[in-house]
């Protein structure tokens, strides 16, 4: 009987190796015995035959399965890895996880703009610090520059860990404690007073560890606002028409041709200064790094300036070349909750927080007389204090022993219930050295979108420093003034120290919420910096008033020396106070509205202060949103 091809399939051999073709095989089959019509025992055919297909359809089938099962899993894991890290990427590197701001305060505009250049190009809160800070000491050479020194400070808030960048002038190896008894003469001036600058170490060090962008970006705006010329600030100006300002001194400098018009009359603010000299060695450091200030042709200029003065120093080139920026950690406290960091000894910031833990006892403080009674006894006990204090690397055990005692809670416990509602001679604060005053200096606060907060304040002493200006366009420091009397042990001179400084660059923030306060600030004018800083977190703190408010409050300053009863007070304090203070046995003195100048930047949440304080003419602060 001819086949007419409805039962041919049956006949075909069983292809056991494609799981396709059986598979197809079974539901064509499968098909065709449920279709209608189909004759009886066709079914029971199919289940004599097809076990052989359906083991075989059922082994390739688990196989596939598990090959499937083993790519989901590798994939799933490898997905996980990927997502693992690009979240640290995303949190380190890409945009910050708390808030897109950033902002900059410092003392003048330019060098604010040019910290906000740094962080719209992709730089971070130490490109910005450092760029601002060779900005600084171009604009404001009276302040700060390459021939000084100072104190950095670096908070990570992701992590809440921060670090402690010193690179305070440090004395010659030559030096003695004697070398100033024949001096006199020079008052603080000249070569025998300049200490091994420490600037442009420890701007290179911040930034070899934390920059983004490139050295020479962070260098060359300020070489160019050099070579292109800048315009003088207020401050310069307020500073060449100081009654306190040796413009005689001044006027024999080198340093003078550049602020004096062809008429020999100095310039106003507002008017142009070039400084060439001064870019072509911006140019070179921007190539070359620190290396050609401290062992190249620009220590060779230094050294120069110094030996073949009429009355010359004891820098060498070896002490150049030996200079190195020390990492300390920081000091800290907690004030109402908040953590408060600065910088150790031979910083200020052990004072700010004795003062902090002082006035923590009292509470949320109204303001009365009381308050300003205790702020000003705060000030006292910490500047007794601060005698302690000096370059850890002598005397070590005994400065880590004092700073301990200083930043202790105990310690303001037990000198709070010493205070009485009238003040005290000298010794009742244990008081017995004088602290040396200073005025040249420079503070920079940055906080970038990635929670990195930077708290910077340099230096070169006194108005100009030593007024020892190099052929490469470095004016030099006059640091070696800031160390004490022979009496003084903590702070006598001896090669290779550095001298007890007033600086106290700071951060504040809220442990463990990373969107709540998070601050950074420092002060600037000497001893006055510590009362300053105090004074603007104790406002802003305790008194809670916003950033704004807390900088420019009238301040108070009250130092041991020369007289302890001495309360000056800025212009527009409250006069009842002044009053209270009076009836207390304060010896009110009224000063201009310039006692000290304290820029800082602050976070909460997504929203940002910046203050530049406008006691300084010209400062500015910048914002990135």
């Amino acid at each position: 009987m001819a086949s007419d091809g409805k039962y041919d399939k049956l006949e075909e051999p069983i292809n056991s190796g494609d799981k396709a073709d059986l598979l197809d095989n079974d539901e064509e089959d499968g098909l065709r015995s449920n279709s209608p019509g189909s004759p009886v025992g066709l079914t029971d055919l199919h289940s004599l035959k097809d076990p052989r297909k359906v083991l075989e359809a059922g082994k390739a089938v688990l196989q596939d399965q598990s090959r499937g099962l083993r790519i989901i899993v590798i994939c799933a894991f490898i997905f996980s890895i990927i997502i693992t890290i690009a979240l640290i990427l995303s949190i380190y590197l890409g945009p910050p996880q708390i808030g897109a701001n950033a902002a900059i305060s410092t003392g003048v505009q330019k060098c604010s703009d040019i910290g906000l250049q740094m962080l719209t190009q992709g730089g971070n809160a130490v490109d910005a610090a450092v760029a601002a800070m060779f900005c600084m000491g171009v604009v404001n050479a009276e302040s700060s520059g390459l021939g000084g020194g100072g104190f950095m400070l670096v908070h990570d808030h992701k992590v809440e860990k921060s670090e402690v960048y010193d690179f305070r002038e440090m004395a010659p190896n030559q030096a003695k404690p004697d070398m100033f008894s024949a001096d006199s003469s020079q008052k603080e001036l000249g070569p025998l007073y300049v200490a091994v600058p420490g600037e442009l170490r420890g701007m290179e060090k911040a930034h070899k560890k934390y920059g983004i962008l490139k050295w020479k970006n962070v260098v060359s705006p300020a070489a160019d606002l050099a070579r292109n010329g800048f315009h003088m600030t207020g401050h310069t100006d307020v500073v060449l028409n100081s009654p306190k300002f040796n413009m005689e001194a001044f006027k024999e400098s080198k340093l003078a041709q550049f602020y004096m018009n062809e008429d020999k009359t100095m310039k106003k603010e507002g008017d142009l200064i070039v400084r060439s000299d001064l870019a072509a060695t911006l140019d070179q450091i921007a190539a070359d790094g620190a290396e050609a200030f401290y062992s190249g042709n620009i220590a060779d200029s230094i050294v120069e300036a110094i030996v073949n003065a009429d009355n010359p120093g004891v820098l060498t080139k070896e002490d150049l070349m030996s200079y190195s920026v020390e990492m300390r950690e920081v000091v800290k406290t907690t004030y109402h909750g908040y953590t408060v960091e600065s910088v150790p000894a031979p910083g200020g910031g052990p004072v700010v927080l004795f003062i902090l833990n002082f006035m923590e006892g009292y509470g949320k403080s109204a303001q009365d007389n009381a308050t300003y009674h205790q702020l000003v006894e705060a000030f006292k006990f910490g500047n007794a204090h601060k005698e302690q204090l000096g370059d850890p690397g002598f005397n070590a055990a005994r400065i880590k022993q004092a700073t301990e005692i200083m930043i202790s809670k105990e310690e303001a416990a037990k000198l709070r219930n010493l205070t009485t509602d009238t003040t005290q001679d000298a010794s009742f604060y244990r008081s017995k050295i004088k602290t040396p005053e200073d005025a040249g200096t420079a503070h920079i606060s940055v906080i970038d979108t990635a929670e990195l907060m930077v708290s910077v304040t340099t230096t070169i002493n006194t108005w100009f420093g030593s007024m020892v200006l190099t052929d490469t366009g470095i004016l030099l420091n006059n640091e070696m003034a800031d160390f004490g009397e022979s009496g003084d042990p903590m702070n006598a001179v001896e090669g290779k120290k550095r001298p007890l400084s007033s600086m106290a660059p700071t951060v504040v923030y809220e442990t463990g919420h990373l969107c709540g306060l998070r601050m950074a600030c420092g002060g600037v004018n000497g001893s006055r910096i510590i009362t300053g800083v105090a004074e603007v977190l104790f406002n802003n703190l305790s008194l809670s008033k916003d950033l704004t408010a807390a900088i420019a409050a009238p301040r108070l300053h009250s130092a041991l020396y020369p007289d302890p009863s001495v309360v000056e007070a800025e212009a527009g304090f409250s006069e009842p106070i002044l009053s209270g203070l009076k009836g207390m046995g304060h010896t009110i003195q009224r000063v201009p509205k310039e006692l000290s100048i304290v820029n800082a930047v602050l976070k909460i949440k997504d929203n940002i202060e910046s203050v530049a304080d406008k006691r300084k003419p010209g400062s500015g602060s910048a914002l990135f949103k």
